[in-house]
């Protein structure tokens, strides 16, 4: 009765430290990461957007077994050490408190990887290679300011439209889907 007490005593402290633990981490974490590139492309504006990251796998892989490592041998590690501090606790009482308090610092290593580990796929993911399934292109992380510019010249006509101008238009009408009234092409702009 007095062992299933301490284990139960045992297992609420140690979730209530990881709860502390992810609560401290997480923000700090995310804070970590630059700001997400747009999904577009900045050559066609297309959506077909994919991860394309050969060169990137060197980090992705490594952080990705050093997180699945420590967050196994973390799994694996908290009972042994709530049973560990349980048991030592119980055979020698008060005396085995300083051989029990050593017990929890074997979770030292796995949890540091598993931390190291999230810090490299949070790296990985801020802004990972693109490809472009719509023109094929590729392009390596740029400045924000080069994502958020518009790919091509956009009229809004006045039903609220937008219209996408083609690079190849020049002098040509546009005509809108929705209301069908015609629109002069602006001229290209210093290209």
């Amino acid at each position: 009765m007095l062992g299933s007490f301490l284990q139960a005593l045992a297992t609420k402290l140690v979730e209530e430290i990881l709860k502390l633990l992810v609560q401290w981490l997480a923000p700090k974490a995310l804070r970590s990461v630059p700001h997400r590139a747009s999904p577009n492309c900045p050559r066609c504006g297309g959506y077909g957007v994919r991860r394309w990251a050969p060169g990137g796998m060197w980090m992705f892989l490594p952080s990705l077994l050093a997180f699945a490592w420590g967050f196994g041998f973390t799994v694996l590690g908290v009972p042994v050490v709530v049973l560990t501090v349980v048991a030592v606790l119980v055979s020698d009482g008060v005396g085995g408190v300083p051989a029990a308090l050593l017990a929890p610092l074997g979770l030292l290593v796995p949890a540091a990887l598993m931390v190291a580990g999230a810090f490299g796929l949070a790296h990985y993911h801020s802004y990972p290679p693109k490809w472009c399934a719509r023109c094929h292109g590729r392009w390596p992380r740029r400045e924000r300011d080069e994502y958020l510019r518009a790919s091509a010249p956009v009229v809004t006509c006045g039903c609220g439209q937008r219209l996408r101008v083609p690079r190849t238009a020049a002098g040509a009408r546009l005509r809108c889907p929705r209301c069908r009234t015609e629109h002069a092409t602006p001229a290209a702009a210093g290209r």
